[in-house]
């Protein structure tokens, strides 16, 4: 028995080193004849601590850029400089400045005029009807949002309003002020900017003379101090973190704003609007920040511009051939979920209505094409013009320049925004 042990032992013992002898000659190279790869397996202080990613804690705020431009009208030499065969193209005249829209978290604009197709026949004022390829141009240009509540929606009647609204939502373009029944009537437009939401509300003083069926007045929003407040009011119980309200009134032409626009405005703000914007004097008129409070009693800062002023147009009087592109910068505390305004600023722009063709609508940064010497198709006889669009709007307006990251820029409020 003995002995038969013994034979098992010595028979493991050769077995075990075969093995080893094996596993040297086979495996041994590697470690042996090639270190460097070996030793690339195996990392070392401080190199293995250069390879680790280390998780990023979460943003504490969120940043994000909301602009406007005021009206956008489309009188019949504008059509006609777009016209090339039996189509049009718009993209020329927002070309400009379209990186200064499209940069924006969101881009609002409103769009003073009806598409209501080819059959009805394309007409400027006083009652407008323009290509869709128009509001193709504006999409191209960066906005996201065209409000439709104003004086010239019912200038093709109901059939116009409710193409206009079919023709943008095609484009994926979004808008507010009217709607086709009663159910959309009572919708909201809330849109999602960054981690925000904006609701955006917008208001006429009236469509000149023109009305909705009786059992239709839903179609257009008409000022209405009391509803306004509401609609307000139900934004904000909706979560919303900003409401944006749009008020198509005021006088024409008038650089100053009346009593009765300051009151209603001031009523939106009390109402927990956090912007204004005024459109339809069809000239500049001025802006301020105002500081509130919110329903638990903090304060909050609040932004009002009475008018916008035109963005496009072929009106080539001073001051109406002005406009400019408001940018509002906010923060959002993603702690707290407090959205505040940090920024304002904007880029005077002026309307080109001739180059080199005879035919040309253009929509140019002032301060841009000041400074280039060789800007495209500006003569000396546009420089003046610009140089008085400039001092126009900068002395109305305020503000310090030399400050915004946008040489173009004027800063009205706090610091540019970085995001």
């Amino acid at each position: 028995m003995r002995a038969l042990r013994t034979i098992a032992l010595v028979v493991l013992v050769v077995a075990l080193t075969s093995a080893l002898t094996i596993g040297a000659l086979v495996w041994g190279p590697v470690y042996l004849g090639e270190p460097d790869a070996a030793a690339s397996a195996t990392l070392v202080w401080p190199e293995a601590t250069s390879e680790r990613t280390v998780p990023q804690p979460p943003p504490v705020v969120e940043r994000f850029v909301i602009s406007a431009v005021g009206d956008l009208m489309a009188h019949m030499p504008q059509v006609t400089s777009a016209k090339s065969g039996d189509t049009y193209d718009f993209a020329s005249c927002f070309a400009p400045i379209a990186s200064r829209i499209s940069s924006a978290d969101l881009a609002i604009g409103n769009l003073e005029t009806v598409l209501a197709g080819s059959a009805s026949g394309y007409s400027g004022y006083p009652t407008f009807n323009t290509p869709d390829a128009y509001a193709e141009a504006l999409v191209g240009a960066g906005f996201d949002v065209l409000t439709h509540a104003n004086n010239h929606t019912l200038d093709r009647g109901v059939a116009g309003l409710t193409r206009t609204r079919e023709v943008l939502e095609g484009l994926g373009v979004r808008t507010t002020g009217t709607a086709r029944t009663a159910e959309e009537a009572e919708e909201m437009l809330v849109a999602d900017v960054r981690d925000a939401k904006v609701a955006i509300l917008a208001y006429t003083y009236g469509m000149n003379g023109f009305q909705p069926p009786s059992d239709k007045r839903w179609m257009v929003n008409v000022i209405d101090e009391q509803k306004m407040r509401a609609d307000v009011k139900r934004a904000r119980a909706l979560g919303v973190d900003l409401v944006i309200v749009s008020i198509h009134n005021g006088l024409e032409y008038q650089r100053q704003p009346s009593a009765s626009q300051q009151q209603l405005e001031q009523a939106m703000v009390d109402a927990g609007a956090d912007v204004v914007l005024g459109s339809h004097p069809h000239v500049i008129q001025p802006m301020k920040v105002v500081e509130t409070t919110r329903d638990d009693g903090t304060p909050r800062t609040a932004f009002i511009i009475h008018s916008l002023g035109n963005f496009v147009s072929n009106q080539r009087e001073r001051f109406r051939n002005t406009g400019l592109v408001l940018h509002l910068g906010f923060e959002k505390d993603l702690r707290s979920g407090v959205t505040s305004l940090v920024s304002a600023e904007y880029v005077p722009v002026w309307v080109d209505d001739t180059g080199a063709s005879g035919k040309q609508h253009r929509v140019l940064p002032i301060r841009e094409a000041l400074d280039d010497p060789d800007y495209p198709a500006v003569d000396a006889a546009d420089r003046a013009k610009m140089r008085e669009a400039w001092s126009d709007t900068v002395t109305h307006l305020g503000g310090a320049s030399g400050t915004s990251t946008d040489p173009a820029a004027i800063v009205f409020y706090g610091e540019p925004l970085v995001r």
